[in-house]
Formats: structure tokens, C-alpha cells, sequence
């Protein structure tokens, strides 16, 4: 046999077998499996309520957010014997910091409780940032742009908030009863 034939042989003979010993030396591919991560829920944001008068235990009651008066006498315990609930609008929706106050049957509630019709109302046509704030749903950057916009033309009624793309239905319909046009 010719040299060069006998040469590229072994080569052949060489690379095959060294192909082999790589192959040995791979491990197989292992199988992946994805999983995906499930994401922690995320809890509701919490508002703080102060609750006095005629409840079973006042105090400062931490509830989640769009929460009513009905919540807040529940977390402390219910009313008294002598609370005059007709006095209170239960489904009235709180916002942080805002001070539920249930009187005894003929006192007269102290103004700005929730709940009560003497609550305190804001005025989207002269409420400044910070009160627009207070609302639920109303952060900076919304509380600033309902302040531009009734700089330019007067608020003639809430429903213009979401008529003129300022705030959601959503939202409108959690602050409906906590604003006025004065």
C-alpha cells in the first residue's frame, strides 16, 4: 500500500476514535425544566381611622383601602347600646386619617366625622394639591393635573374629573360622594 494512503488511514482511524472518546466524555444534555415564579400577592394598601364615641372599644383602627364605616365600627367591636346609628351613613367610603364618630342617640355628631352628613367635603375647585391627595385614587401627578385644568375652566361638576379624562370611572365613583363644585 502506498505511504499516503496507509497515512491518511491512521488519520481517519485517529480522528474517529478521538471523536469517539470526546463524545464519551460529553455528558448528555440534561433536561431543563422552567418554572415560573408565582408573584407574592400584593396586599391591599392600608388606611388608619380614628373610630370614638359610642363604639365598644375606640381607637385607631388600621383597614384596607376603599373601605366604609360599616368596616370600621366592625373593627372596633360595634356600637354601643346607646350609639344612635341612624346618625351614620355606613356605606360612606373612608380615606387615611379620617375620624368616625358615632354619637349617643340626641348628641349631635362633631363636624368632619365620616360617615356623618356633616362630613367635609373637598372642593375640587379650590382644594390644593395635598387635599386632592387625601381622596382615594388621586395621587401627585393626578392632584396636579386637576389643578391645571381647573385653572383654565372651573369644575361645574364632578363628573367633569372623568368627562375631561382626569380620573377613571373607577375613580370617580370611589370619590363621588367625598367631593363638591362648591
Amino acid at each position: 500500500m502506498p505511504r499516503p494512503i496507509v497515512v491518511a488511514v491512521i488519520v481517519a482511524v485517529a480522528a474517529g476514535a478521538l471523536a469517539m472518546v470526546v463524545r464519551a466524555r460529553t455528558p448528555p444534555p440534561v433536561p431543563v425544566e422552567v418554572v415560573e415564579a408565582t408573584p407574592e400577592p400584593t396586599p391591599p394598601p392600608l388606611i388608619v381611622v380614628d373610630v370614638e364615641g359610642a363604639v365598644a372599644r375606640p381607637g385607631v383602627v388600621r383597614l384596607a383601602s376603599g373601605a366604609r364605616v360599616a368596616d370600621a365600627l366592625a373593627a372596633v367591636g360595634g356600637t354601643t347600646p346607646d350609639a344612635d346609628p341612624a346618625a351614620l351613613n355606613k356605606a360612606a367610603t373612608l380615606r387615611d386619617g379620617a375620624r368616625v364618630y358615632v354619637p349617643r342617640y340626641g348628641e349631635t355628631p362633631p363636624a368632619g366625622s365620616a360617615g356623618s352628613e356633616s362630613e367635609r367635603k373637598v372642593d375640587i375647585n379650590q382644594a390644593t394639591a395635598a387635599e386632592l391627595e387625601s381622596l382615594p385614587g388621586i395621587g401627585p401627578s393626578t392632584a396636579a393635573r386637576i389643578v391645571r385644568a381647573r385653572e383654565l375652566k372651573a369644575f361645574a361638576k364632578v363628573e367633569e374629573l372623568q368627562t375631561r379624562g382626569l380620573v377613571t370611572a373607577r375613580v370617580l365613583s370611589d370619590i363621588r360622594d367625598l367631593v363638591t363644585t362648591r
